[in-house]
């Protein structure tokens, strides 16, 4: 049994002894004043039946001071085994810090009723040296992240105690089997670890929309026609109008991540390698997979049913929001400044406060960067020495660029492609997240290799619900290459 966890049992005996102290004391009070309302019933003195009941009452009393004497003796054993196992309780804490050298030399006295001592790391193995953990205490979030991963994949018993000391998770999560039949929830801060590291990753999460889903299914109001106004003349009636409303549904989808690792690997790896490696690795197959579907999937099992932003406008069913660049111009290389000009000027007012360029960085290289149009410099005269030797600013037109490796690549002739998103992902998309991410992992299927297999998995949905119709654009539009 742990020392915290004795501190605990003794505590509850303790009270159980001062309860039993305070049984027998108000005992004594209620035998004396039954006595006296006896003595009054029979018509005598109280006195004079006490004197007769002196013997009787001494014997009683001495039986009662024998009783609370062994109570106060046996309250101040508890009492020494409780500070004694409190001082093993922390010496443990303090020796355990030296061991993971993450917590300064001195440690605080801690007993079984206060909160954990605050961990703060320092001189960690690895630190300085992380890709995935950025911004403030990026270090001791890795650490923490790093030994929930040791204390649940890799069953560490250090690590175990350290995430209990440190509130990192819940004991169950840390005592249940995982292997290929089960797993375990990554908790509350590593997962928001996860959702950031998606959203830098992936050009649709971060710029989308986001919404969390409290169950399998979500439902969401859609404006798609408001009030209108009119010319009244006097004395005449008001014509009444209605704003429109239409629903949108969001379906999880559960995807999943594999990747095996030698066993030495993960096992000799530092605990901030490997928070660093486990989370980077995720949230990028995540954010992938996401771009992937939300920009250029076609609806098949593949892609989780989902359609992409950029296969959706080009349906037939979007025609105001999709642009079709000039005759000739069927690839990246051939595009010119009035094809991307006209896509500008197509979106409307209420989109552009927000709006951004979303396009494969090939693509981007080849026409964009090719005419010289990066932060409008060289739309007057086109390339210069200063245009070709300045660094890239990723603007046109006056906008951002955002690159999306998901989105067509192809710089030569593609005829009938779109190469270029252009709007207000937000307004015209969602990212929905259904709560909740596990990790489990298998060493019996590689077993033969010494290598562990883990694997991940998590619920969302992507859905790009407005693009605008044939006579209306919507808040993102899209230019495609020429047919011929």
């Amino acid at each position: 049994m742990e020392a915290s966890a004795k501190v605990k049992k003794l505590l509850d005996e303790l009270a159980a002894v001062l309860a039993e102290m305070g049984v027998v004391q108000e005992t004594d009070t209620e035998t004396a004043d039954q006595n006296e309302d006896m003595a009054e019933r029979n018509g005598m003195n109280p006195a004079d039946e006490a004197a007769d009941q002196v013997e009787d009452t001494q014997e009683v009393e001495g039986e009662k001071q024998k009783k609370l004497r062994c109570l106060c003796e046996r309250a101040e054993k508890l009492r020494d085994q409780i500070t004694f196992y409190e001082n093993v309780a922390s010496k443990e804490l303090e020796l355990r810090a030296v061991l993971d050298k993450s917590t300064p030399a001195k440690i605080e006295t801690r007993n079984s009723k206060e909160s954990p001592v605050k961990i703060n790391p320092i001189a960690l193995p690895g630190a300085g040296r992380l890709k995935n953990f950025k911004g403030v205490n990026a270090e001791e979030r890795a650490y923490r992240a790093g030994q929930f991963f040791r204390a649940t994949l890799l069953k560490d018993v250090e690590a175990q105690r350290w995430c209990k000391d440190n509130n990192v998770t819940e004991s169950r999560a840390l005592n249940e089997g995982v292997n290929a039949q089960g797993g375990i929830f990554v908790n509350e801060e590593i997962l928001n670890e996860i959702i950031v590291l998606v959203e830098e990753f992936g050009a649709f999460p971060a710029n989308a929309r986001n919404l969390s889903m409290k169950s399998d299914t979500l439902i969401v109001p859609r404006r798609v026609g408001g009030l209108k106004a009119y010319f009244v003349g006097e004395n005449s009636s008001i014509s009444e109008s209605d704003a429109a409303w239409d629903r949108v549904q969001l379906v999880a989808k559960k995807a999943a991540v594999a990747s095996r690792i030698s066993s030495e690997i993960l096992e000799d790896s530092s605990v901030l390698n490997l928070a660093d490696y486990l989370t980077g690795e995720v949230s990028r197959a995540i954010a992938e997979l996401v771009d992937v579907c939300a920009f250029v999937g076609t609806g098949s099992g593949e892609n989780g049913g989902i359609i992409g932003a950029a296969v959706k406008i080009a349906d037939g069913n979007h025609g105001a929001g999709l642009i079709t660049a000039g005759s000739g111009e069927t690839g990246a290389q051939t595009l010119t400044l009035n094809s991307l000009i006209s896509a500008a000027g197509r979106l409307p007012l209420f989109a552009r406060a927000n709006a951004k360029w979303f396009v494969n960085p090939a693509v981007f290289a080849a026409s964009v960067q090719r005419l010289g149009l990066v932060n409008n410099v060289g739309i007057a005269g086109g390339n210069t020495p200063a245009t070709v030797s300045a660094g890239a600013e990723m603007r046109l037109l006056g906008y951002p660029i955002v690159f999306v490796h998901t989105l067509s690549n192809n710089v030569s002739a593609d005829p009938g492609v779109v190469k270029f998103l252009f709007g207000d992902l937000s307004l015209s998309s969602f990212y929905a997240t259904r709560r909740g991410l596990t990790i489990k992992q298998s060493t019996e299927r590689y077993a033969e290799l010494d290598q562990t297999l883990l694997y991940s998995t998590m619920r969302f949905d992507a859905l790009t619900h407005d693009l605008g119709d044939a006579n209306r654009a919507g808040p993102l539009v899209a230019l495609r290459t020429a047919a011929s």
